[in-house]
């Protein structure tokens, strides 16, 4: 049986270094090494197929916008973690129009796909994002000939102060929780780790005795360090009584034993919000904990190993106005 070409062209998966093809509905290597060998991969290709190459310049390649979603992920999946992986998935999971080509996607598909989205502008915007990191791949590997989402007006994410939980809004949180969910509230406020960071603690990686739970996975690993969450003695304290019940394994689970992720926590803050008319999300305690800290004069170089940051960096763009830095600034003005 003569060989099929799946999606058209050869992509170039980056987790590998090398250029692949579609053969036979399999992934197949061309044994072609780096992103700048596009031509020797074209030449690979047309040679394993047994045709010369043409001489008219390419035409973009003609799949589908759901065959497309199925490529990223699959050359994702070796580069990212599991949980962005899983992030991607899901928003991209959320995209309807997957039976069109992917030229044939215009940017008012994707304006009309986000107006009808029940959710509020910042999930909006996550779920964009996803989208144009995953379009914006395909144009590089030449799956597709332009991003659409580049047309799009992205919707205004809330920005990090907005997000602040007050201190009065998280006792009556914690008031109308579940007990379970009230302990992953008391992790969250105490040590302004993030939602996924406080679901991966387990009897394992919790260090009663020095008051840390250590991970070796974390959104910021690329510098090879581990992620130290601290906590204080009172979540000690509540962490070495699930540590004691269940033995091994998470510590953070619901009152039937599941441990808690990001789509239990994203419900259990959805009900809150609707029995209680608050506006909080999960990461708002991460955005609290920074602001209190800050506030507190706590130095911001400080304040960023707390949050498992590799810099301030991050600390000088989103709260610049209570950082240590801009504290210094402002005086060294006044001396002028």
């Amino acid at each position: 049986m003569a060989s099929t070409v799946r999606n058209g062209f050869p992509f170039f998966r980056a987790s590998k270094g090398v250029w692949y093809c579609w053969i036979e509905d399999r992934q197949t290597s061309l044994k072609v090494k780096g992103s700048s060998n596009k031509k020797l991969a074209y030449d690979a290709w047309y040679a394993l197929l047994g045709n010369t190459p043409p001489t008219a310049p390419l035409a973009a390649p003609s799949l589908t916008v759901g065959e497309l979603f199925r490529i990223y992920l699959a050359d994702i999946e070796c580069r990212f973690k599991p949980l962005t992986v899983q992030t991607y998935s899901r928003d991209l999971a959320k995209f309807q129009p997957t039976a069109i080509g992917v030229n044939q996607l215009r940017h008012q598909d994707i304006t009309i796909w986000l107006s009808k989205m029940v959710v509020n502008s910042t999930t909006k915007a996550i779920r964009l994002r996803s989208l144009s990191a995953c379009l914006g791949w395909a144009v590089k590997q030449d799956l597709m000939l332009a991003n659409p989402c580049a047309k799009v007006t992205k919707p205004k994410s809330l920005s990090r102060t907005e997000a602040i939980i007050s201190e009065s809004d998280h006792h009556r949180l914690l008031a109308a929780a579940s007990p379970d969910f009230q302990l992953v509230l008391t992790v969250l406020h105490a040590t302004g780790c993030r939602p996924g960071e406080a679901c991966s603690m387990t009897v394992e990686n919790f260090d009663a005795i020095n008051s840390v739970v250590k991970l070796s996975v974390h959104k910021t690993d690329r510098s090879g360090k581990p992620r130290l969450i601290f906590l204080p003695p009172e979540v000690v304290k509540l962490l070495e009584v699930q540590a004691a019940r269940y033995g091994s394994g998470k510590l953070l689970r619901s009152r039937r034993g599941h441990a808690w992720d990001a789509k239990a926590i994203t419900n259990a803050f959805w009900r809150l919000r609707a029995e209680l008319g608050i506006s909080a999300i999960a990461y708002g305690y991460r955005h609290s904990f920074a602001t209190r800290a800050l506030s507190a004069g706590i130095p911001d170089s400080h304040v960023a190993a707390l949050l498992g940051h590799s810099s301030t960096a991050t600390l000088h763009k989103h709260y610049s106005h209570l950082t240590s830095q801009a504290e210094v600034l402002r005086q060294a003005l006044g001396k002028i």
